[in-house]
């Protein structure tokens, strides 16, 4: 079983609100907290889609086990910050990052850790729950690094919120005639998802 949390929020957004107004065709200001809280939900929603996140961010992903491999839940992983577990004597190590002890696979669309060359996963605590803690740096970056077809799914995603704000409290029997999501976010999206994510 496996836990996983963000604990560095990005920095900024894909979209800025000057390209999300510009988008909207929206020259003035008066709603500018508006759109910006509708940009992040619009990336909130692409990442959930694609099963990636975009702006760097940082996670902890806790593990009750070592599995073989280790697939890490949240991609693309820029760095590994630590790999911590408890040992045996419930007392909290630091895995060393040298390939002897792990190998770490960043380039599939499911990062992964395997064990080392020469080292098996060392023997873990059993009274500690989710002993294994893995921290790491996530995202393509800033945004200038961020794929611009993930860019234009967003900013649709903005105006889709936009000009159907009021179906945010829309009641289970009146879904059926909700507003839905405009096909062309995911066909921007699909390259990018990673479909057997978690």
């Amino acid at each position: 079983m496996s836990s996983y949390q963000i604990t560095v929020q990005p920095a900024s957004e894909p979209i800025t609100t000057a390209q999300a107004k510009a988008h909207l065709r929206v020259d003035f200001s008066d709603e500018d907290t508006l759109i910006d809280l509708y940009i992040t939900a619009a990336r909130q929603f692409c990442e959930h889609y694609t099963n990636r996140v975009f702006i760097t961010q940082t996670w902890r992903q806790n593990e009750d086990c070592f599995s073989y491999p280790i697939k890490l839940k949240v991609n693309p992983v820029v760095s590994l910050t630590s790999l911590k577990y408890y040992d045996t004597n419930d007392a909290q190590q630091t895995l060393t990052d040298t390939s002897a002890n792990f190998q770490k696979d960043f380039n599939s669309d499911e990062a992964a850790i395997y064990e080392g060359t020469t080292n098996d996963f060392p023997s873990l605590s059993s009274n500690v729950i989710n002993p294994i803690e893995i921290i790491t740096v996530c995202g393509y970056g800033a945004a200038s690094d961020v794929p611009e077809q993930i860019k234009q799914a967003i900013k649709i995603m903005v105006s889709h919120f936009y000009e159907n704000r009021e179906m945010v409290n829309v009641p289970i029997a009146s879904m059926a005639t909700a507003t839905p999501i405009p096909t062309a976010v995911y066909t921007l999206l699909n390259p990018y998802r990673i479909k057997h994510f978690g």
